[in-house]
């Protein structure tokens, strides 16, 4: 039987990356403000929102904080996650510092940055280790809750569009943000309570042009410019209400708290026997507004080809060892080897774990084979309330799911001289009828990306493994890969054409 307990609880992670479109609007006064945050129907979370003045050298600023807390259900564990966002602004809404904090395990991930002479250096720090980068940042630029303060100081009319440029956390990425509002309609608050409010629809753009669809949302403001309700069409709908303290942390009633595997799983109609047997499989992929096979990456692995209508796509997987294939470079980017703040190799538990685990072998191929059986072997314990952690903590817990499984295995190969990635997809798995959010890992030996999977125990990794993204985790932005889970999650239809 195929196992359910490595997959999805990661997914708390795309998740999150939705927290900076659902926080609510605020203005320049004082404010100490609540909002409840549902997925799919259910309460999963809420955020509190804090706006204070202060005086710095004799100057007036404004300190924004907004604490999201998130809590899913995951079998008979409970996932949690706590994201804080929190910048120093004039009064106009010039950002001069931000911070933003990540609670995904026993560390924190730490993102933050000052900006100096119309730039900021944004560092991250996490797992002992700091990663830094400079982008360009104007006093044009908001931060992660610029449209909101948009709406606070000047409140939009019907008809009109406005854009500005505003910071999008966990991304660590400035985009531009277009906001047209729509007519005012009524909307149900609960409680009995219903308002006539403006519609808003915003859309994320990057700065390099390419559009941001997942990103997008709705927004209902009052007349004072106050957002009282926002829905992303993610995930089955993540939906925000401003209510009171009480109502924000109020938890959700018995047997509503949302199931992050049942809720995100892609149900197949026929079902896949001995998946783990499989070595090469057709899939007819579908998506009601999008060409599916733009999602799915072609490899050595997997290749896609046009369906039999816009909305559809053929594509084929297979498995793939170290000599199938053609060759590729003699060698890859240099940060597919370097220790960073999640893979972070060259910590001292790391190191002496991928050298117990490599024993005699010298062949890079016979090492990432040793490390992927020793990770397998020796992760016993799923404690499946960590969301993310890093591969140091997990050298010390040997603890986790598929994601502590990847960065592990990937940190110890990097250890040993072999470049080493995660991937970000879909497998198969029998006990749910469809295929679950998964991680596992790629290796670069013999001039081939190789997959292999610790937490399935697989070095001939099967062709129910779908890939939708594959990243180093490297750099200020290690998280932008799991927007491949929000772009297909909840809207993506498989079936399996052929299976060998």
């Amino acid at each position: 039987m195929r196992r359910i307990g490595q997959r999805s609880k990661w997914a708390a992670i795309a998740l999150g990356l939705l927290a900076p479109l659902a926080t609510p609007g605020r203005a320049l006064a004082q404010q100490d403000s609540w909002d409840a945050v549902f997925l799919s129907g259910s309460k999963v979370g809420h955020m509190h929102t804090t706006v204070e003045p202060l005086q710095e050298r004799g100057r007036k600023l404004v300190r924004v904080r907004v604490n999201f807390n998130l809590s899913f259900k995951r079998g008979k564990d409970t996932a949690t996650m706590e994201l804080e966002y929190g910048t120093i602004e004039t009064p106009e809404g010039e950002v001069l510092r931000l911070d933003t904090r990540t609670h995904a395990s026993q560390q924190v991930m730490r993102v933050h940055g000052d900006v100096v002479d119309g730039k900021m250096t944004l560092k991250i720090d996490g797992g002992n280790q700091r990663q830094q980068e400079v982008i360009p940042w104007g006093p044009e630029v908001r931060g992660p809750y610029g449209p909101e303060q948009s709406f606070s100081r000047s409140p939009m009319k019907p008809g009109e569009v406005r854009k500005l440029k505003t910071f999008v956390p966990d991304l660590n990425k400035v985009a531009e943000a277009t906001l047209t509002a729509r007519a005012v309609e009524p909307i149900a608050l609960g409680g009995g309570v219903n308002r006539d409010v403006l519609r808003v629809d915003q859309e994320l753009t990057a700065l390099d042009g390419k559009k941001m669809p997942e990103m997008s949302q709705t927004f209902w403001v009052d007349s004072a410019g106050q957002v009282l309700k926002t829905h992303n069409d993610a995930f089955g709908g993540m939906v925000t209400y401003r209510t009171t303290k009480e109502g924000a942390l109020k938890p959700p009633a018995e047997g509503q708290q949302f199931d992050l595997i049942q809720g995100l799983v892609v149900k197949i109609g026929r079902k896949i026997t001995r998946p783990e047997e499989s070595r090469s499989v057709v899939y007819k992929v579908t998506m009601p507004e999008a060409d599916p096979g733009q999602f799915f990456p072609n490899d050595r692995r997997q290749s896609t080809k046009p369906g039999p209508d816009s909305h559809s796509a053929i594509l084929e997987v297979k498995t793939a060892g170290p000599d199938d294939g053609p060759a590729g470079p003699e060698t890859v980017g240099p940060e597919f080897l370097r220790s960073n703040p999640l893979v972070n190799s060259d910590d001292a538990g790391v190191i002496a774990l991928s050298r117990r685990a490599i024993g005699a072998a010298s062949a890079p191929w016979a090492k990432a084979r040793a490390i992927n059986k020793w990770v397998a072997v020796n992760m016993k314990d799923k404690n499946f309330s960590t969301s993310f952690a890093a591969a140091d903590e997990v050298a010390r817990t040997l603890s986790g799911d598929c994601t502590e499984h990847g960065v592990l295995t990937a940190a110890m190969c990097r250890a040993q001289g072999i470049p080493a990635r995660v991937v970000v997809g879909l497998v198969y798995a029998t006990s749910l009828g469809g295929f679950g959010f998964h991680m596992w890992n790629e290796v670069y030996v013999n001039r081939r990306w190789v997959a292999i999977d610790s937490a399935f125990d697989q070095d001939a990794v099967d062709a129910v493994h779908l890939k939708l993204s594959d990243t180093s985790l490297d750099g200020v932005s290690p998280f932008e890969t799991f927007t491949s889970v929000v772009r297909v999650a909840n809207k993506l239809k498989l079936e399996a054409v052929e299976v060998r």
